[in-house]
This record gives structure tokens, sequence and C-alpha cells, in this order.
């Protein structure tokens, strides 16, 4: 249960709060946005900036100042994975009719629509921009079944002669020479591995630990059922998740098929962020309007092999200590919670960070239903969550929320606080990567031959269901760890039927040898 902030501010005329007193400066959130088509069809209003000019304008409209487009200094765009643009703003820009001078594309990462907010806030609370208009969409259904039908689908091809926009995330290679060596290049590759670290932790049997996570994603799928903006509205049992049925196939052991992010979605977000002045120049009525709290930024290690404890993240443990610290709240008082869940370890991970309960049903770590049933939009899933998360505030006076964005493979890390009334403190963005880089890192070795202890593992499926490739995670007396792989069926088969966490195995040059526990 969460502990209430206080009562809601005095209420003034036309049902709006009394928040003469904010200065002029002070950033809000003012509309969200959220566009899903689900019928697949690769037309032009399916394409991924028609669907972000849509959402804004959806922003807009909730905002309850369709004129606010034309007042915006800012237009930063989630790049998409879908269609590839030299510049996806001016499109955007030209379907709405508006010219912002401050034009911004990303890189890819799902903590990016999250972090655009931060930046948006501080750079608004600094009076360099007045109001920012962030959004992103994905087009996978449509572009499958362009791609599937073999014709291009008819939407905008820019050329060489396009000028790219500034471009904001910078970015390098996530992947580990080791793990490169290997085959490991995929989320789907390296999500598992957490998952059974997080069960070699809590010392759970297979079926048990299964169990669990379907427990968990039962759950979301029954806030995804409520959400009229979730890409699959419907509640399904823990039991259905739990059972690798031809439907629900074995992917990414020990993942069936419902506990992947289904990036295979047409769906776009958007939110505005201004000024206090900017939201009562375009008539923004005041109980529409979110604040910002706080937000905190960091990178785990960035290669997943130099990380001390596979389960575990410290950068979101130190990127909430940071934003509750900077608004003097604490964990309990937290509302409403959405944590970035494109696999169930994710969430587990970030639960235990912040100190969070997985199974409290007054407060389930999601509000859209996440990344498998609420819908995975590449970079941009949290953009629905910001967007959802504002009519959630409104609807709860004196309430506040936590939202968490994840890039790569647990890698890159934002989280944000918002609250129905103004902050206690003014608005703050919070850099914790000197605390995050000074924890403990582990060395990894190449090349290795001999014992090592088995850390954590994961069997791929191909498409038809069989198993056909295994990566692990081995570390040796020393502390160090190594990767390796194996395609040996008798391999594959242990691991996914016997308890082998912890046991004695032996790596040769990458690859994983039966002896020890593995026969």
């Amino acid at each position: 249960m969460r502990v209430p902030l206080r009562p809601p501010i005095e209420v003034g005329l036309m049902g709006g709060p009394l928040r003469t007193a904010l200065d002029d400066r002070t950033p809000v959130l003012v509309g969200g946005g959220q566009v899903v088509r689900r019928d697949g069809d690769p037309a032009p209003d399916s394409e991924p900036v028609a669907l972000m000019a849509a959402a804004l304008r959806a922003a807009a409209a909730d905002a309850g100042a369709p004129g606010l487009l034309r007042r915006a200094t800012g237009l930063w765009v989630v790049d998409p994975l879908t269609w590839a643009y030299r510049d996806p703003v001016a499109p955007v820009a030209e379907r709405l009719g508006i010219a912002p001078r401050h034009r911004v594309r990303t890189t890819v990462g799902g903590q990016l629509p999250q972090q655009l907010v931060g930046r948006a806030a501080e750079l608004v609370a600094r009076g360099e921009h007045d109001a920012v208009l962030i959004c992103g969409a994905e087009s996978g259904r449509s572009r499958r079944a362009a791609d599937r039908a073999g014709t291009p689908p008819p939407w905008i091809i820019q050329g060489p002669e396009v000028t790219e926009p500034e471009r904001l995330g910078g970015d390098r290679d996530p992947i580990h020479d080791g793990e490169r060596a290997i085959g490991m290049r995929r989320p789907l590759d390296y999500y598992p591995l957490f998952e059974n670290a997080l069960r070699g932790t809590a010392g759970r049997s297979i079926d048990t630990h299964v169990a669990r996570i379907a427990g968990l994603w039962s759950r979301f799928s029954a806030v995804a059922a409520a959400n009229p903006h979730a890409w699959r509205q419907q509640a399904v049992p823990a039991a259905a998740i739990a059972d690798a049925s031809p439907g629900n196939r074995l992917v990414n052991f020990p993942y069936r098929k419902l506990m992947n992010a289904n990036p295979l979605v047409d769906m776009g977000a958007a939110v505005i962020v201004c000024s206090v002045a900017a939201a009562r120049a375009a008539g923004v009525p005041a109980r529409q309007w979110v604040f910002p709290w706080a937000a905190a930024e960091s990178n785990d290690h960035w290669h997943v092999g130099q990380r001390w404890d596979l389960g575990a993240s410290p950068s979101i443990a130190a990127n909430g200590r940071a934003a509750l610290r900077a608004a003097g709240i604490g964990i309990d008082e937290i509302a409403h919670v959405d944590l970035y869940s494109c696999f169930p370890s994710a969430v587990q991970v970030g639960a235990a960070a912040l100190g969070l309960p997985a199974d409290d049903p007054d407060r389930p770590l999601t509000i859209t239903g996440g990344l498998t049933f609420g819908g995975g939009p590449g970079s941009n899933y949290v953009g629905h969550s910001l967007a959802t998360l504002l009519g959630r505030l409104r609807a709860d006076p004196g309430s506040v929320g936590l939202i968490t964005g994840n890039g790569w493979f647990l890698t890159k890390h934002t989280l944000g606080l918002y609250g129905s009334e103004p902050p206690p403190t003014p608005f703050r963005r919070l850099d914790v990567q000197a605390e995050v880089d000074a924890g403990p890192r582990r060395e990894v070795v190449t090349g290795y031959r001999g014992p090592v202890t088995l850390e954590t593992y994961t069997v791929l499926h191909g498409p038809g269901g069989a198993p056909d490739r295994a990566f692990a995670a081995g570390l040796l007396a020393d502390g160090r760890r190594t990767w390796a792989a194996s395609t040996a069926p008798d391999v594959l088969k242990a691991l996914e039927t016997e308890e082998l966490l912890g046991s004695a195995v032996a790596v040769r040059d990458g690859e994983l040898r039966p002896g020890g526990a593995i026969r």
C-alpha cells in the first residue's frame, strides 16, 4: 500500500487547481496522445511519421489546446526501427504545419522517451525552450505485411540530399568480443540469462520459477485488458503463459513466446512538455498539468560480462535513490509504477533495485500491460507509459508516479518521477554515472580452457520449436567470467531439464563441453 502524500491543493474556478504562485518557467506535461492501428495495412497513414503526427494531434487535443503545437520551440523524435529516415523530424513537422526551431532525432534505446522528457523539462526550466513536442512510433505489423507481400510500403524515401537533424543519445557497441565470438547479439540472447541468474540466486527449481514469472506476466496482461491503447487487450491466465504449447512455444529458455516483447505493432505516442507560462498562454486548463518532479540517468557497466551480478542493476538502484532523494519522498509514496518490461527479468531486476514488491495487487508494476501485451514499439514504449501516466495522475489528485526506461541489455537506464501537484522542490535531472562506475566489475576471459561454475545460461529454440543453441556464463575460481556456447543435443536437453546452476562444467575455447554435471 502506498502512503498518501498530501490532500489536493485548493480548487479554483472551472474546476482547476489554483497554481498562480508557480514560477513561469516551471515545467509541466500538458498532453499525452496514443495511436494504435491494428489492421496491419501498409498504407500511408500507417507509416511511422504519420503515426507520430497523429499522436501529437491527440496530445494537443488531450491538453485542450490544439494551437499549442504551433507554439512549439522543439520537435524531438524517437528514431523508428521499422523504416529508415535520414530526417524523421521534417515529415512530422510538415504534416502538422509547424516549424519548430530545434529539431532532434535519437539513436536507439528504450530509455530514450524518458531521457527526452527529462532534458526537455530541464531546458524549459532554464528558459531555453517554451514547449517541446516529443513523439515516436513504429509500424512493425504493417512493415511485416508489406515484406510478406513482396511490395514495398508506400512510405517516404529520403535520398542523400536530405540533411540529418541533430542526433541525441550517443551510443557504442554493446556487445563484448567474447559474446560476439559465440554468436550473442540480440536482446532475446541476453534477457533469459538474467532470468536464470535470478532463479539461481533465489534457489528456485525450473518449474517453480516459470510459474512465478508466468504469474507476473498474467498480472501484466490483466492491466493490458483494461487499457484502451494496449495492443493485446486480453487477460491471459498464468497457466497458459507457462504452458510451452504450439501457440506459445519455447523461444529462449525459460521464456515462452508470451514472455517476450512484441515488436510487431503499429503504435505511436507523444507527450508535450512546456513551461507554465506557455501552458497558460495556450489556454491549457490547469487541471491538465502534470509536473516532472525529478529524473535520473546512468548506465550499468557497458558490457554484460563486466557486471558483477547478472541478476541485479546498480544503475537502476542509483537512479532510484537519487530521484527519490531529490523529490524528498520514499518508494512507498509512489502510487503508479511502470517498470520497463521487455522481458520478465527486466521487471524483477528493476523492482528489486527500487525496493518494490513484485506482487502487490494495489500497486502493479505496469500501467500499460508491458511490451508483451501493451505492445513493444521499438524504442518508444516508454512514450506510451508517459502518455498513460498523465491520465492516471490527473485522476488521482495528490499522487506521484514512477517510470523507468531501459536500453540494450539492461544497459542504459532512465527514471522519472511525476506528480499531479507541483514538486516540493524544483525539478532536477540527475546524472549518477560516477556512482555506478565505482562499483565492482568482473574481467572477461576469452579463449579459456578449463573448469568453471555455471553461473547462468539460456537455450535458443528455432522457429519449429526445437532447441538449437545454448549460451552460458561461467565463473572461474578467481571470480573472472567467461562465455561459452553449445549445440550438443545432450547438453541442450540437460540445461532445460536438470538443475545445473552452480554446478561445475568445462569450457574450451568458447564451447561448453560435456563434463561435470552436464553429461
